[in-house]
């Protein structure tokens, strides 16, 4: 169940990370353009690039939880091939209590920055902040579903 529910947020999440990557690069092209050619600029511009990379970088961390597909060092597996067994687990623990850290300490950030409004664009700094609590979030999601799955396929005999 936990599963399907990973499987919707991250293929919405998935959405959102392309809008906001070709919104990015859409915004920063017009900006060199517009100072290459025409000596004109936007002022916002610069501030909306940041505020999207912010979310690519959380929202897609997330992601990456959920596919497996974060960088890896592999020494210890390597060196102690025996305990191998041992370190997926700790690595779940660690991600989920980082995750944890996430969502409590972004939450007290967000609360912190929620009367302050950005410079040039003039939006609440809380729409920024509420991305680091919503990627823990959204990873222990993904963590838990991906710990569902692991469990029906040990009892498939996979």
């Amino acid at each position: 169940m936990l599963e399907r529910v990973s499987y919707w947020i991250d293929s919405a999440s998935r959405v959102f990370l392309i809008i906001f990557l070709v919104s990015m690069t859409a915004v920063l092209a017009t900006q060199v353009v517009l100072r290459y050619f025409f000596q004109l600029g936007i002022i916002w511009s610069d501030e909306l690039a940041r505020f999207l990379m912010i979310a690519l970088v959380y929202i897609g961390a997330s992601s990456a939880v959920r596919d497996n597909s974060h960088i890896t060092v592999s020494v210890f597996e390597d060196k102690f091939p025996t305990l191998r067994k041992w370190f997926a687990p700790i690595q779940w623990i660690m991600i989920f209590i980082y995750s944890l850290f996430l969502i409590k300490f972004g939450w007290d950030a967000l609360k912190v920055v929620e009367a302050q409004s950005s410079a040039n664009m003039g939006i609440s700094m809380a729409w920024i902040y509420a991305v680091i609590p919503l990627s823990g979030l959204l990873t222990i999601i993904h963590l838990v579903g991906r710990l569902g799955k692991k469990k029906v396929k040990q009892k498939e005999g996979f």
